[in-house]
């Protein structure tokens, strides 16, 4: 019987395609890089308008704003370099005229860059104007790219002001390139560590851009007017708090590992899981199941006191009830039972993350603003909920999730 590999395939474009996905993945790392640096990146948002966005603070920048960089990523199997014909025929000016028209009248501070897989052709002076911002001030290159557009002259000439073109590494090389920067970063790390940080930064990365990271509470905190769509898209901080800490005290152990292990607490669904060599991912899930299960299992006595004995209850937030699991799961916080009621207090470990929490400078803002309602509503929660709902009676009848 003939082996099928041996036919060849009608499309296998399919290869090439994860190829330059795969490509891409790298590129948005080097912005990841560069956050884990202290370099002025603030976050990175992948596949949203452009294949990625880099937010940086700029001291230039009015009010502490941010320069919004649109990146649109190019690759090509040839290694020859790249010609003005090249470059409006891989179409990323195309892709970057649409993000023009799209972002042009929010009042953003914005760059459009084209990166390319390779290098520019340096005999092209037309790659080489439109490369540096220069595309409007060369009269052949404007023509070029009005004609390839299809658009008015003037708004091209103000949208080519914007653009820029990146060199980016070959993708034999990209790799190499990000891990001997990320042991630059922590220089005390072995080989071995430095890989398997960046394997797990590269992770994170693909969770991105495939919309499934989860954003951390102190972006959800942080950004509530933003939707969580968009925030399991975008890398900040804390997404790699843990990855910063690894990098610069290799000989402490993460926060993750403390919020689990420093109160000494292990139970015996950890002990059993552990003697069966399961990972600390297994290991996490497991706690994660367990503690949603203890959430609806005391929902459902508070449920029954209502018709029991005892008063109303209200309903639980989802999104509110997933945090609460979250934080069960990773020991920080533990449930309670006080007359059927549901209710949580911190553990060992919980009030060491929260300590270091309120002495880091980017929980300032998240402290400040608590310590400010704490001075003029140091009210109870049964207090400050009747309060809201004489303000706002509309939200009595409004579903957990409706926007107001």
């Amino acid at each position: 019987m003939a082996d099928p590999i041996e036919t060849v395939a009608p499309d296998d474009s399919g290869s090439v395609t994860l190829r330059r996905y795969e490509y891409q993945v790298h590129v948005a790392a080097q912005a990841v890089l560069e956050l884990l640096a202290d370099e002025p990146v603030r976050h990175v948002t992948c596949e949203h308008i452009e294949d990625v966005i880099v937010a940086r603070g700029s001291e230039g920048q009015a009010n502490g704003g941010l320069f919004w960089d649109f990146q649109q990523i190019k690759t090509r199997d040839t290694t020859t370099p790249w010609a003005l014909t090249d470059v409006l025929a891989k179409g990323p000016l195309k892709s970057l005229w649409r993000t023009y028209g799209t972002v042009k009248d929010q009042g953003l501070s914005y760059g459009l860059t084209a990166g390319l897989e390779g290098y520019l052709d340096p005999a092209d002076a037309l790659v080489s104007a439109l490369a540096h911002g220069g595309g409007a001030d060369n009269e052949r290159c404007l023509k070029r790219v009005t004609a390839h557009l299809k658009a008015d002259v003037k708004e091209v000439s103000a949208f080519l002001g914007l653009v820029r073109i990146r060199e980016l590494p070959r993708r034999e090389d990209i790799e190499l390139r990000n891990t001997a920067f990320l042991h630059e970063l922590g220089p005390s790390l072995t080989g071995t560590e430095i890989t398997g940080l960046y394997t797990e930064l590269v992770r994170r990365v693909r969770e991105a851009m495939q919309g499934r990271l989860g954003p951390r509470w102190a972006e959800q905190l942080a950004v509530q007017d933003l939707p969580a769509k968009l925030l399991r898209k975008r890398i900040g901080p804390s997404t790699v708090a843990d990855l910063r800490q690894r990098l610069l005290r290799p000989d402490h152990v993460l926060l993750t590992d403390v919020s689990q292990r420093l109160s000494g607490v292990e139970t015996a669904l950890v002990r059993k899981l552990r003697r069966g060599a399961a990972t600390d991912d297994v290991i996490q899930e497991a706690q994660m199941v367990r503690a949603h299960a203890d959430i609806h299992r005391m929902k459902q006595q508070s449920l029954a006191s209502i018709f029991l004995e005892g008063p109303p209850t209200e309903s639980v937030d989802p999104q509110e009830r997933s945090r609460l699991g979250a934080l069960t799961g990773k020991g920080l916080i533990e449930p309670k039972h006080e007359n059927a009621v549901a209710t949580y207090r911190t553990t060992p470990a919980g009030r060491t993350v929260a300590q270091t929490l309120a002495e880091s400078e980017s929980w300032r803002p998240v402290r400040d603003r608590a310590r400010l309602l704490r001075r003029h509503f140091n009210l109870s929660g049964t207090t400050l909920k009747d309060m809201i709902y004489r303000a706002f009676p509309d939200i009595v009848e409004a579903g957990w999730g409706t926007q107001l």
